[in-house]
């Protein structure tokens, strides 16, 4: 109850709006800033590789990010009308490199998930529907210990990556209907640009297709399908 009066007030409708905005201001300060700091005459992989951006074998990385998903696709899961919010915080360590890339692992904590679900009543069948007026603000939090990330153009300030996660996130109520489960299963997908502005820090931008599903652990798996669209910044070193 203390956590989710806490929270309660940062979730508010344009909170989030608040934030992607100062992120996305942030990113576009920063690029504009690393443009203006690279010579003319050095472009994309002629560029030197310095310690950090260059992602050599072992660096680590440690950031954060935000995301919202306004809309729900039904590729996968099949339940409709659920915007979707999260803050991840997240590791990452590069296993494998070649000329112009670098495989890293990745594991994430999401300390906040909130989703915004219609009030469930039940058909004359009995299965779980949607109700018509506000809908109620479910808290989650859950963890993705497995993951990778494939960076390419290593060492230069733009670098383009594609990821894959799975994991797990528990909400305080059922999730995304009645008689489906608090406890659920996730696994996304997703792509992105690294925009390094400094030796050793940049910034994310990138878009996560999420899916949620309680894996046939309960009567109803209906699953729910999130975009993502993300902020976020990372701090790297190397041993």
């Amino acid at each position: 109850m203390t956590l989710k009066l806490i929270i309660n007030p940062l979730m508010s409708s344009t909170a989030w709006k608040h934030l992607l905005l100062i992120f996305c201001a942030l990113a576009f300060a920063q690029m504009a800033t690393a443009q203006e700091s690279v010579s003319p005459n050095i472009q994309g992989s002629d560029m030197p590789r310095i310690s950090g951006r260059s992602l050599d074998l072992g660096t680590s990385q440690l950031g954060f990010w935000a995301g919202y998903s306004a809309t729900n696709p039904t590729l996968i899961g099949r339940t409709p009308d659920r915007p979707f919010f999260e803050i991840n915080v997240q590791y990452a360590r590069v296993l494998r490199t070649g000329d112009n890339w670098a495989l890293k692992y990745t594991a994430e904590i999401m300390p906040v998930a909130m989703i915004r679900q219609p009030q469930q009543g039940y058909a004359a069948n009995g299965n779980p529907v949607d109700l018509p007026g506000k809908k109620q603000k479910i808290y989650g939090a859950g963890v993705s210990p497995v993951g990778l990330q494939m960076n390419f153009r290593r060492g230069c300030v733009l670098q383009p990556y594609i990821n894959v996660t799975a994991g797990i996130l528990y909400f305080t109520d059922n999730v995304p209907v009645a008689d489906s489960s608090n406890f659920n299963f996730t696994f996304g997908f997703g792509a992105g640009v690294e925009i390094w502005h400094l030796e050793n820090q940049s910034v994310l931008l990138g878009y996560k297709y999420q899916h949620i599903s309680n894996g046939y652990t309960a009567p109803q798996n209906p699953g729910v399908d999130s975009n993502l669209f993300y902020v976020g910044y990372a701090w790297s070193w190397s041993h």
